[in-house]
């Protein structure tokens, strides 16, 4: 391919999915990170108010990535949702050997794991803690902002439980995506540049994705593929 001595590309990521995940960055990140300074109160009163003013900034940011990732994106949404519950005997066999991960890192080792589609098993499990906790932790975020005042201190204490709970395991979780994330500097590049990967990249690690959903088309003289 001209210009391209990687060969073809996929269109991996749209706008609107990378748009979404710099919500997750520009918006979560700090708010976890100022939520454990919050929690834990490390330094004085003056410390607790600036992360408590950036933790609410970022919330706005995820809280409004989310709406409008939903409202505009439906169609994405409802794939990813459909992807991360579809289990099959791929999955547990990936998952039974770590994805191969574990081999890669510390024995420096590729092993054979079963063939993914777009999302592989992992992914998977972090997209059903993000679907089912996500949210809860922005509602629970938001009620604990505006009715502290207002509703009796058992409801808060209840939901500031839940908000804590929901905001570590998440922030945990998270953590370990941005790192594998990192890890696989092809797919990282990709969601936070413009969305495409090589496609030899794909067929090594999305075999099922490249088979069955993805088309080429041509485009200013360059190959490229498209999702379906």
């Amino acid at each position: 391919m001209a210009g391209h001595s990687e060969g073809p590309r996929v269109l991996k990521h749209p706008l609107c999915s990378r748009l979404f995940h710099w919500s997750l960055i520009l918006g979560f990140l700090p708010a976890a990170a100022t939520g454990f300074i919050i929690h834990l109160k490390p330094g004085g009163a003056d410390l607790v108010n600036l992360a408590m003013k950036i933790h609410i900034a970022g919330a706005a940011v995820l809280t409004a990535g989310c709406l409008l990732y939903a409202v505009f994106c439906l169609s994405r949404v409802v794939a990813f949702v459909r992807r991360s519950f579809s289990w099959d005997d791929r999955d547990i066999g990936w998952m039974l050997v770590g994805g191969g991960y574990p081999q890669k890192m510390f024995l420096g080792k590729k092993i054979p794991v079963p063939p993914m589609g777009k999302v592989n098993s992992g992914q998977k499990i972090f997209g059903i803690c993000l679907f089912l906790s996500g949210p809860i932790l922005i509602l629970t975020g938001w009620l604990l902002y505006a009715f502290i005042p207002l509703a009796p201190k058992a409801y808060i204490n209840i939901a500031w439980h839940i908000h804590l709970l929901l905001g570590l395991f998440m922030g945990l979780f998270l953590g370990a995506h941005i790192f594998l994330g990192v890890y696989n500097w092809g797919e990282f590049k990709a969601m936070f540049g413009d969305g495409t990967q090589p496609l030899a990249e794909c067929e090594d690690h999305n075999p099922v994705w490249v088979a069955g959903d993805i088309r080429p088309v041509a485009q200013a003289g360059r190959d490229r593929h498209l999702s379906a």
